[in-house]
């Protein structure tokens, strides 16, 4: 009976929490909470003794502490020269130890830090010049950490109360940045505002390294030195357009997913032609004043337009259109995982990451829910959106399905949130739900999603569609036999927050032998974000 009541006051104190953030009058619950609460601790009163109390909270203490030993260690990253070690509960010096091991051609760093981390194995760390890093639970509640290069390292360890950051120091190549310090566990961290957000697409093996625009300029990189004889110009109007046509010598890898975009032009075209030239066509209605700058390994493009023009020409989307993007799962919870424990969480990032970049290029203003390997509360993650009065919301996930149909299940899918009516929307629903609301009965659910906000439903189906349509239209450029699974509705949690039209997109299935391969490859990741993007802007061509 006791187990009951509480299970109603948990269950009813979630539905409360729901209701408050989705501004629904969730008054009569906190009434009937009230009730509840008041008849439990009465209940109490009378059935229990300070004795028992006693033995209660000891049990229960000693229950916690066995939890925190078991599950002490929360993530385990790198970001620039840094190893960061996230944990669940307070630490202190005596909880790191460090020696050097140096061998005669090898030298390591070696950290013992007490603590159990469940994803030891799986997790990879990797720091730029530096040769290897290992990772691996030497005992049940020792994890190490061990540094190794050619040369001898530079470390030092900073702790804070729940978390320790170990800093490579003689890398010179690697600008050193503040630690992190870990001020609250659920706090979503959106990627700041960056001058360069393209590094992504830096091609150190051809001899054009990047093309990129920058304060109203086409800027273009070489991994060797350019002269004039390397680059052709022209310029001539057609068919009423003035096209200003630049062929550069060279190849560049990321062609394919590049949108170049400059204020006051109307389009800019970017291709491979062969297999040793690159063509940059801007085609305007007015006749812009182009010039050219060469620096042996840089080439600068600078588009001179009257003011008036550059006001008349310039999209709305890029004043006021405000995108977030999810990457769904991170951290301990992997999502899916496929063939040779490959997991979704890498997947999801990593498109999540080259879609910033592309729709930044266009000129959205964009923000990341995460931007590396960290955990958010499926509750959590429209809060950013809400914050920044996003237009739109999209999340990044990867399908799966039992190893007994693996080999014949595949395919793109888009869901928009709605009370689920076929099988397989349920089965997708649970498998991404069940990170954060696993323990919700079903009648809990059905309260929020029969109260959606019906245009809003209608405007995430409309963004469905034309992502859908986009991610199969670029992906078939390189596997025409991707399927399309479809635009679905769904009781997605993920969803349920936010105040904007909102998506989930499935991006394949990693369940699948080829599909796992393909979605694990760059450049078709590449190719899936610009899909996405593409389809965003045929969004809002049509819902301005």
């Amino acid at each position: 009976m006791k187990k009951d009541e509480q299970l109603k006051i948990d269950e009813l104190k979630k539905v409360i929490e729901l209701g408050e953030k989705l501004k629904k009058d969730v008054r009569p619950d906190k009434k009937k909470l009230e009730i509840l609460i008041s008849r439990q601790n009465k209940n109490s009163q009378n059935n229990t003794s300070s004795s028992i109390n006693i033995e209660k909270a000891s049990d229960n203490k000693k229950n916690s502490n066995s939890s925190n030993i078991i599950y002490s260690i929360k993530s385990v990253y790198t970001s620039n020269n840094q190893i960061i070690i996230d944990f669940n509960v307070d630490i202190d010096k005596n909880d790191i130890k460090f020696f050097e091991l140096n061998q005669t051609s090898l030298y390591k760093d070696v950290f013992d830090i007490n603590g159990y981390f469940k994803d030891a194995i799986p997790t990879k760390l990797d720091i730029n010049g530096l040769d290897k890093i290992t990772l691996g639970q030497f005992k049940p509640n020792v994890l190490r950490i061990v540094l190794s290069d050619k040369k001898a390292i530079s470390s030092s360890i900073s702790i804070n109360k729940r978390q320790i950051i170990i800093t490579v120091n003689n890398l010179p190549s690697n600008k050193i940045k503040e630690p992190i310090l870990d001020k609250k566990i659920e706090e979503i961290t959106p990627i700041k505002e960056v001058k360069n957000p393209t590094n992504d697409f830096i091609d150190e093996k051809n001899s054009i390294r990047l093309i990129t625009t920058e304060d109203n300029k086409i800027i273009v990189k070489f991994n060797k030195n350019y002269s004039k004889n390397n680059i052709k110009f022209r310029a001539f109007k057609q068919n009423g357009n003035y096209e200003n046509i630049f062929d550069i010598d060279g190849k560049y890898k990321y062609i394919v997913p590049l949108k170049l975009n400059i204020l006051g032009i109307d389009k800019i075209v970017s291709t491979q032609n062969g297999n040793n030239l690159v063509r940059i066509r801007l085609t305007n209605k007015v006749n812009s004043k182009i010039n050219y700058s060469l620096n042996q390994r840089e080439l600068i493009i600078t588009v001179n337009t009257p003011t008036d023009t550059a006001v008349k020409t310039t999209p709305q989307r890029i004043i006021n259109k405000i995108i977030v993007i999810d990457a769904g799962h991170g951290g301990d919870d992997v999502g899916a995982v496929g063939p040779n424990k490959k997991y979704e969480k890498v997947i999801n990032l990593n498109v999540s990451k080259y879609l910033y970049t592309i729709l930044k290029q266009r000129g959205y203003k964009v923000f990341l829910t995460r931007n590396n390997d960290r955990f958010i509360k499926v509750m959590n993650r429209t809060i950013l959106a809400n914050e920044k009065n996003a237009d739109i919301f999209i999340s990044i996930h990867t399908n799966a399905v039992p190893k007994e149909k693996a080999h014949e299940v595949a395919g793109i899918e888009t869901f928009f949130l709605s009370p689920a009516r076929s099988e397989r929307a349920k089965r997708v629903a649970a498998l991404e739900n069940k990170s954060d609301i696993r323990e919700m009965s079903s009648s809990s659910k059905d309260v929020f999603l029969e109260s959606l906000n019906r245009p809003r439903i209608t405007a995430s189906h409309k963004l469905a569609i034309d992502v859908q349509a986009g991610i199969l239209q670029s992906a078939r450029t390189k596997y025409k036999d991707v399927g399309d699974s479809g635009v679905r509705e769904g009781p997605f949690w993920v969803l349920v927050g936010a105040q904007m039209p909102s998506i989930l997109v499935e991006l394949g299935y990693i369940s699948h032998p080829e599909e796992s391969r393909r979605l694990y490859n760059k450049e078709y990741q590449q190719l899936l974000a610009n899909g996405i993007a593409n389809g965003v802007d045929s969004y809002f061509l049509k819902n301005p």
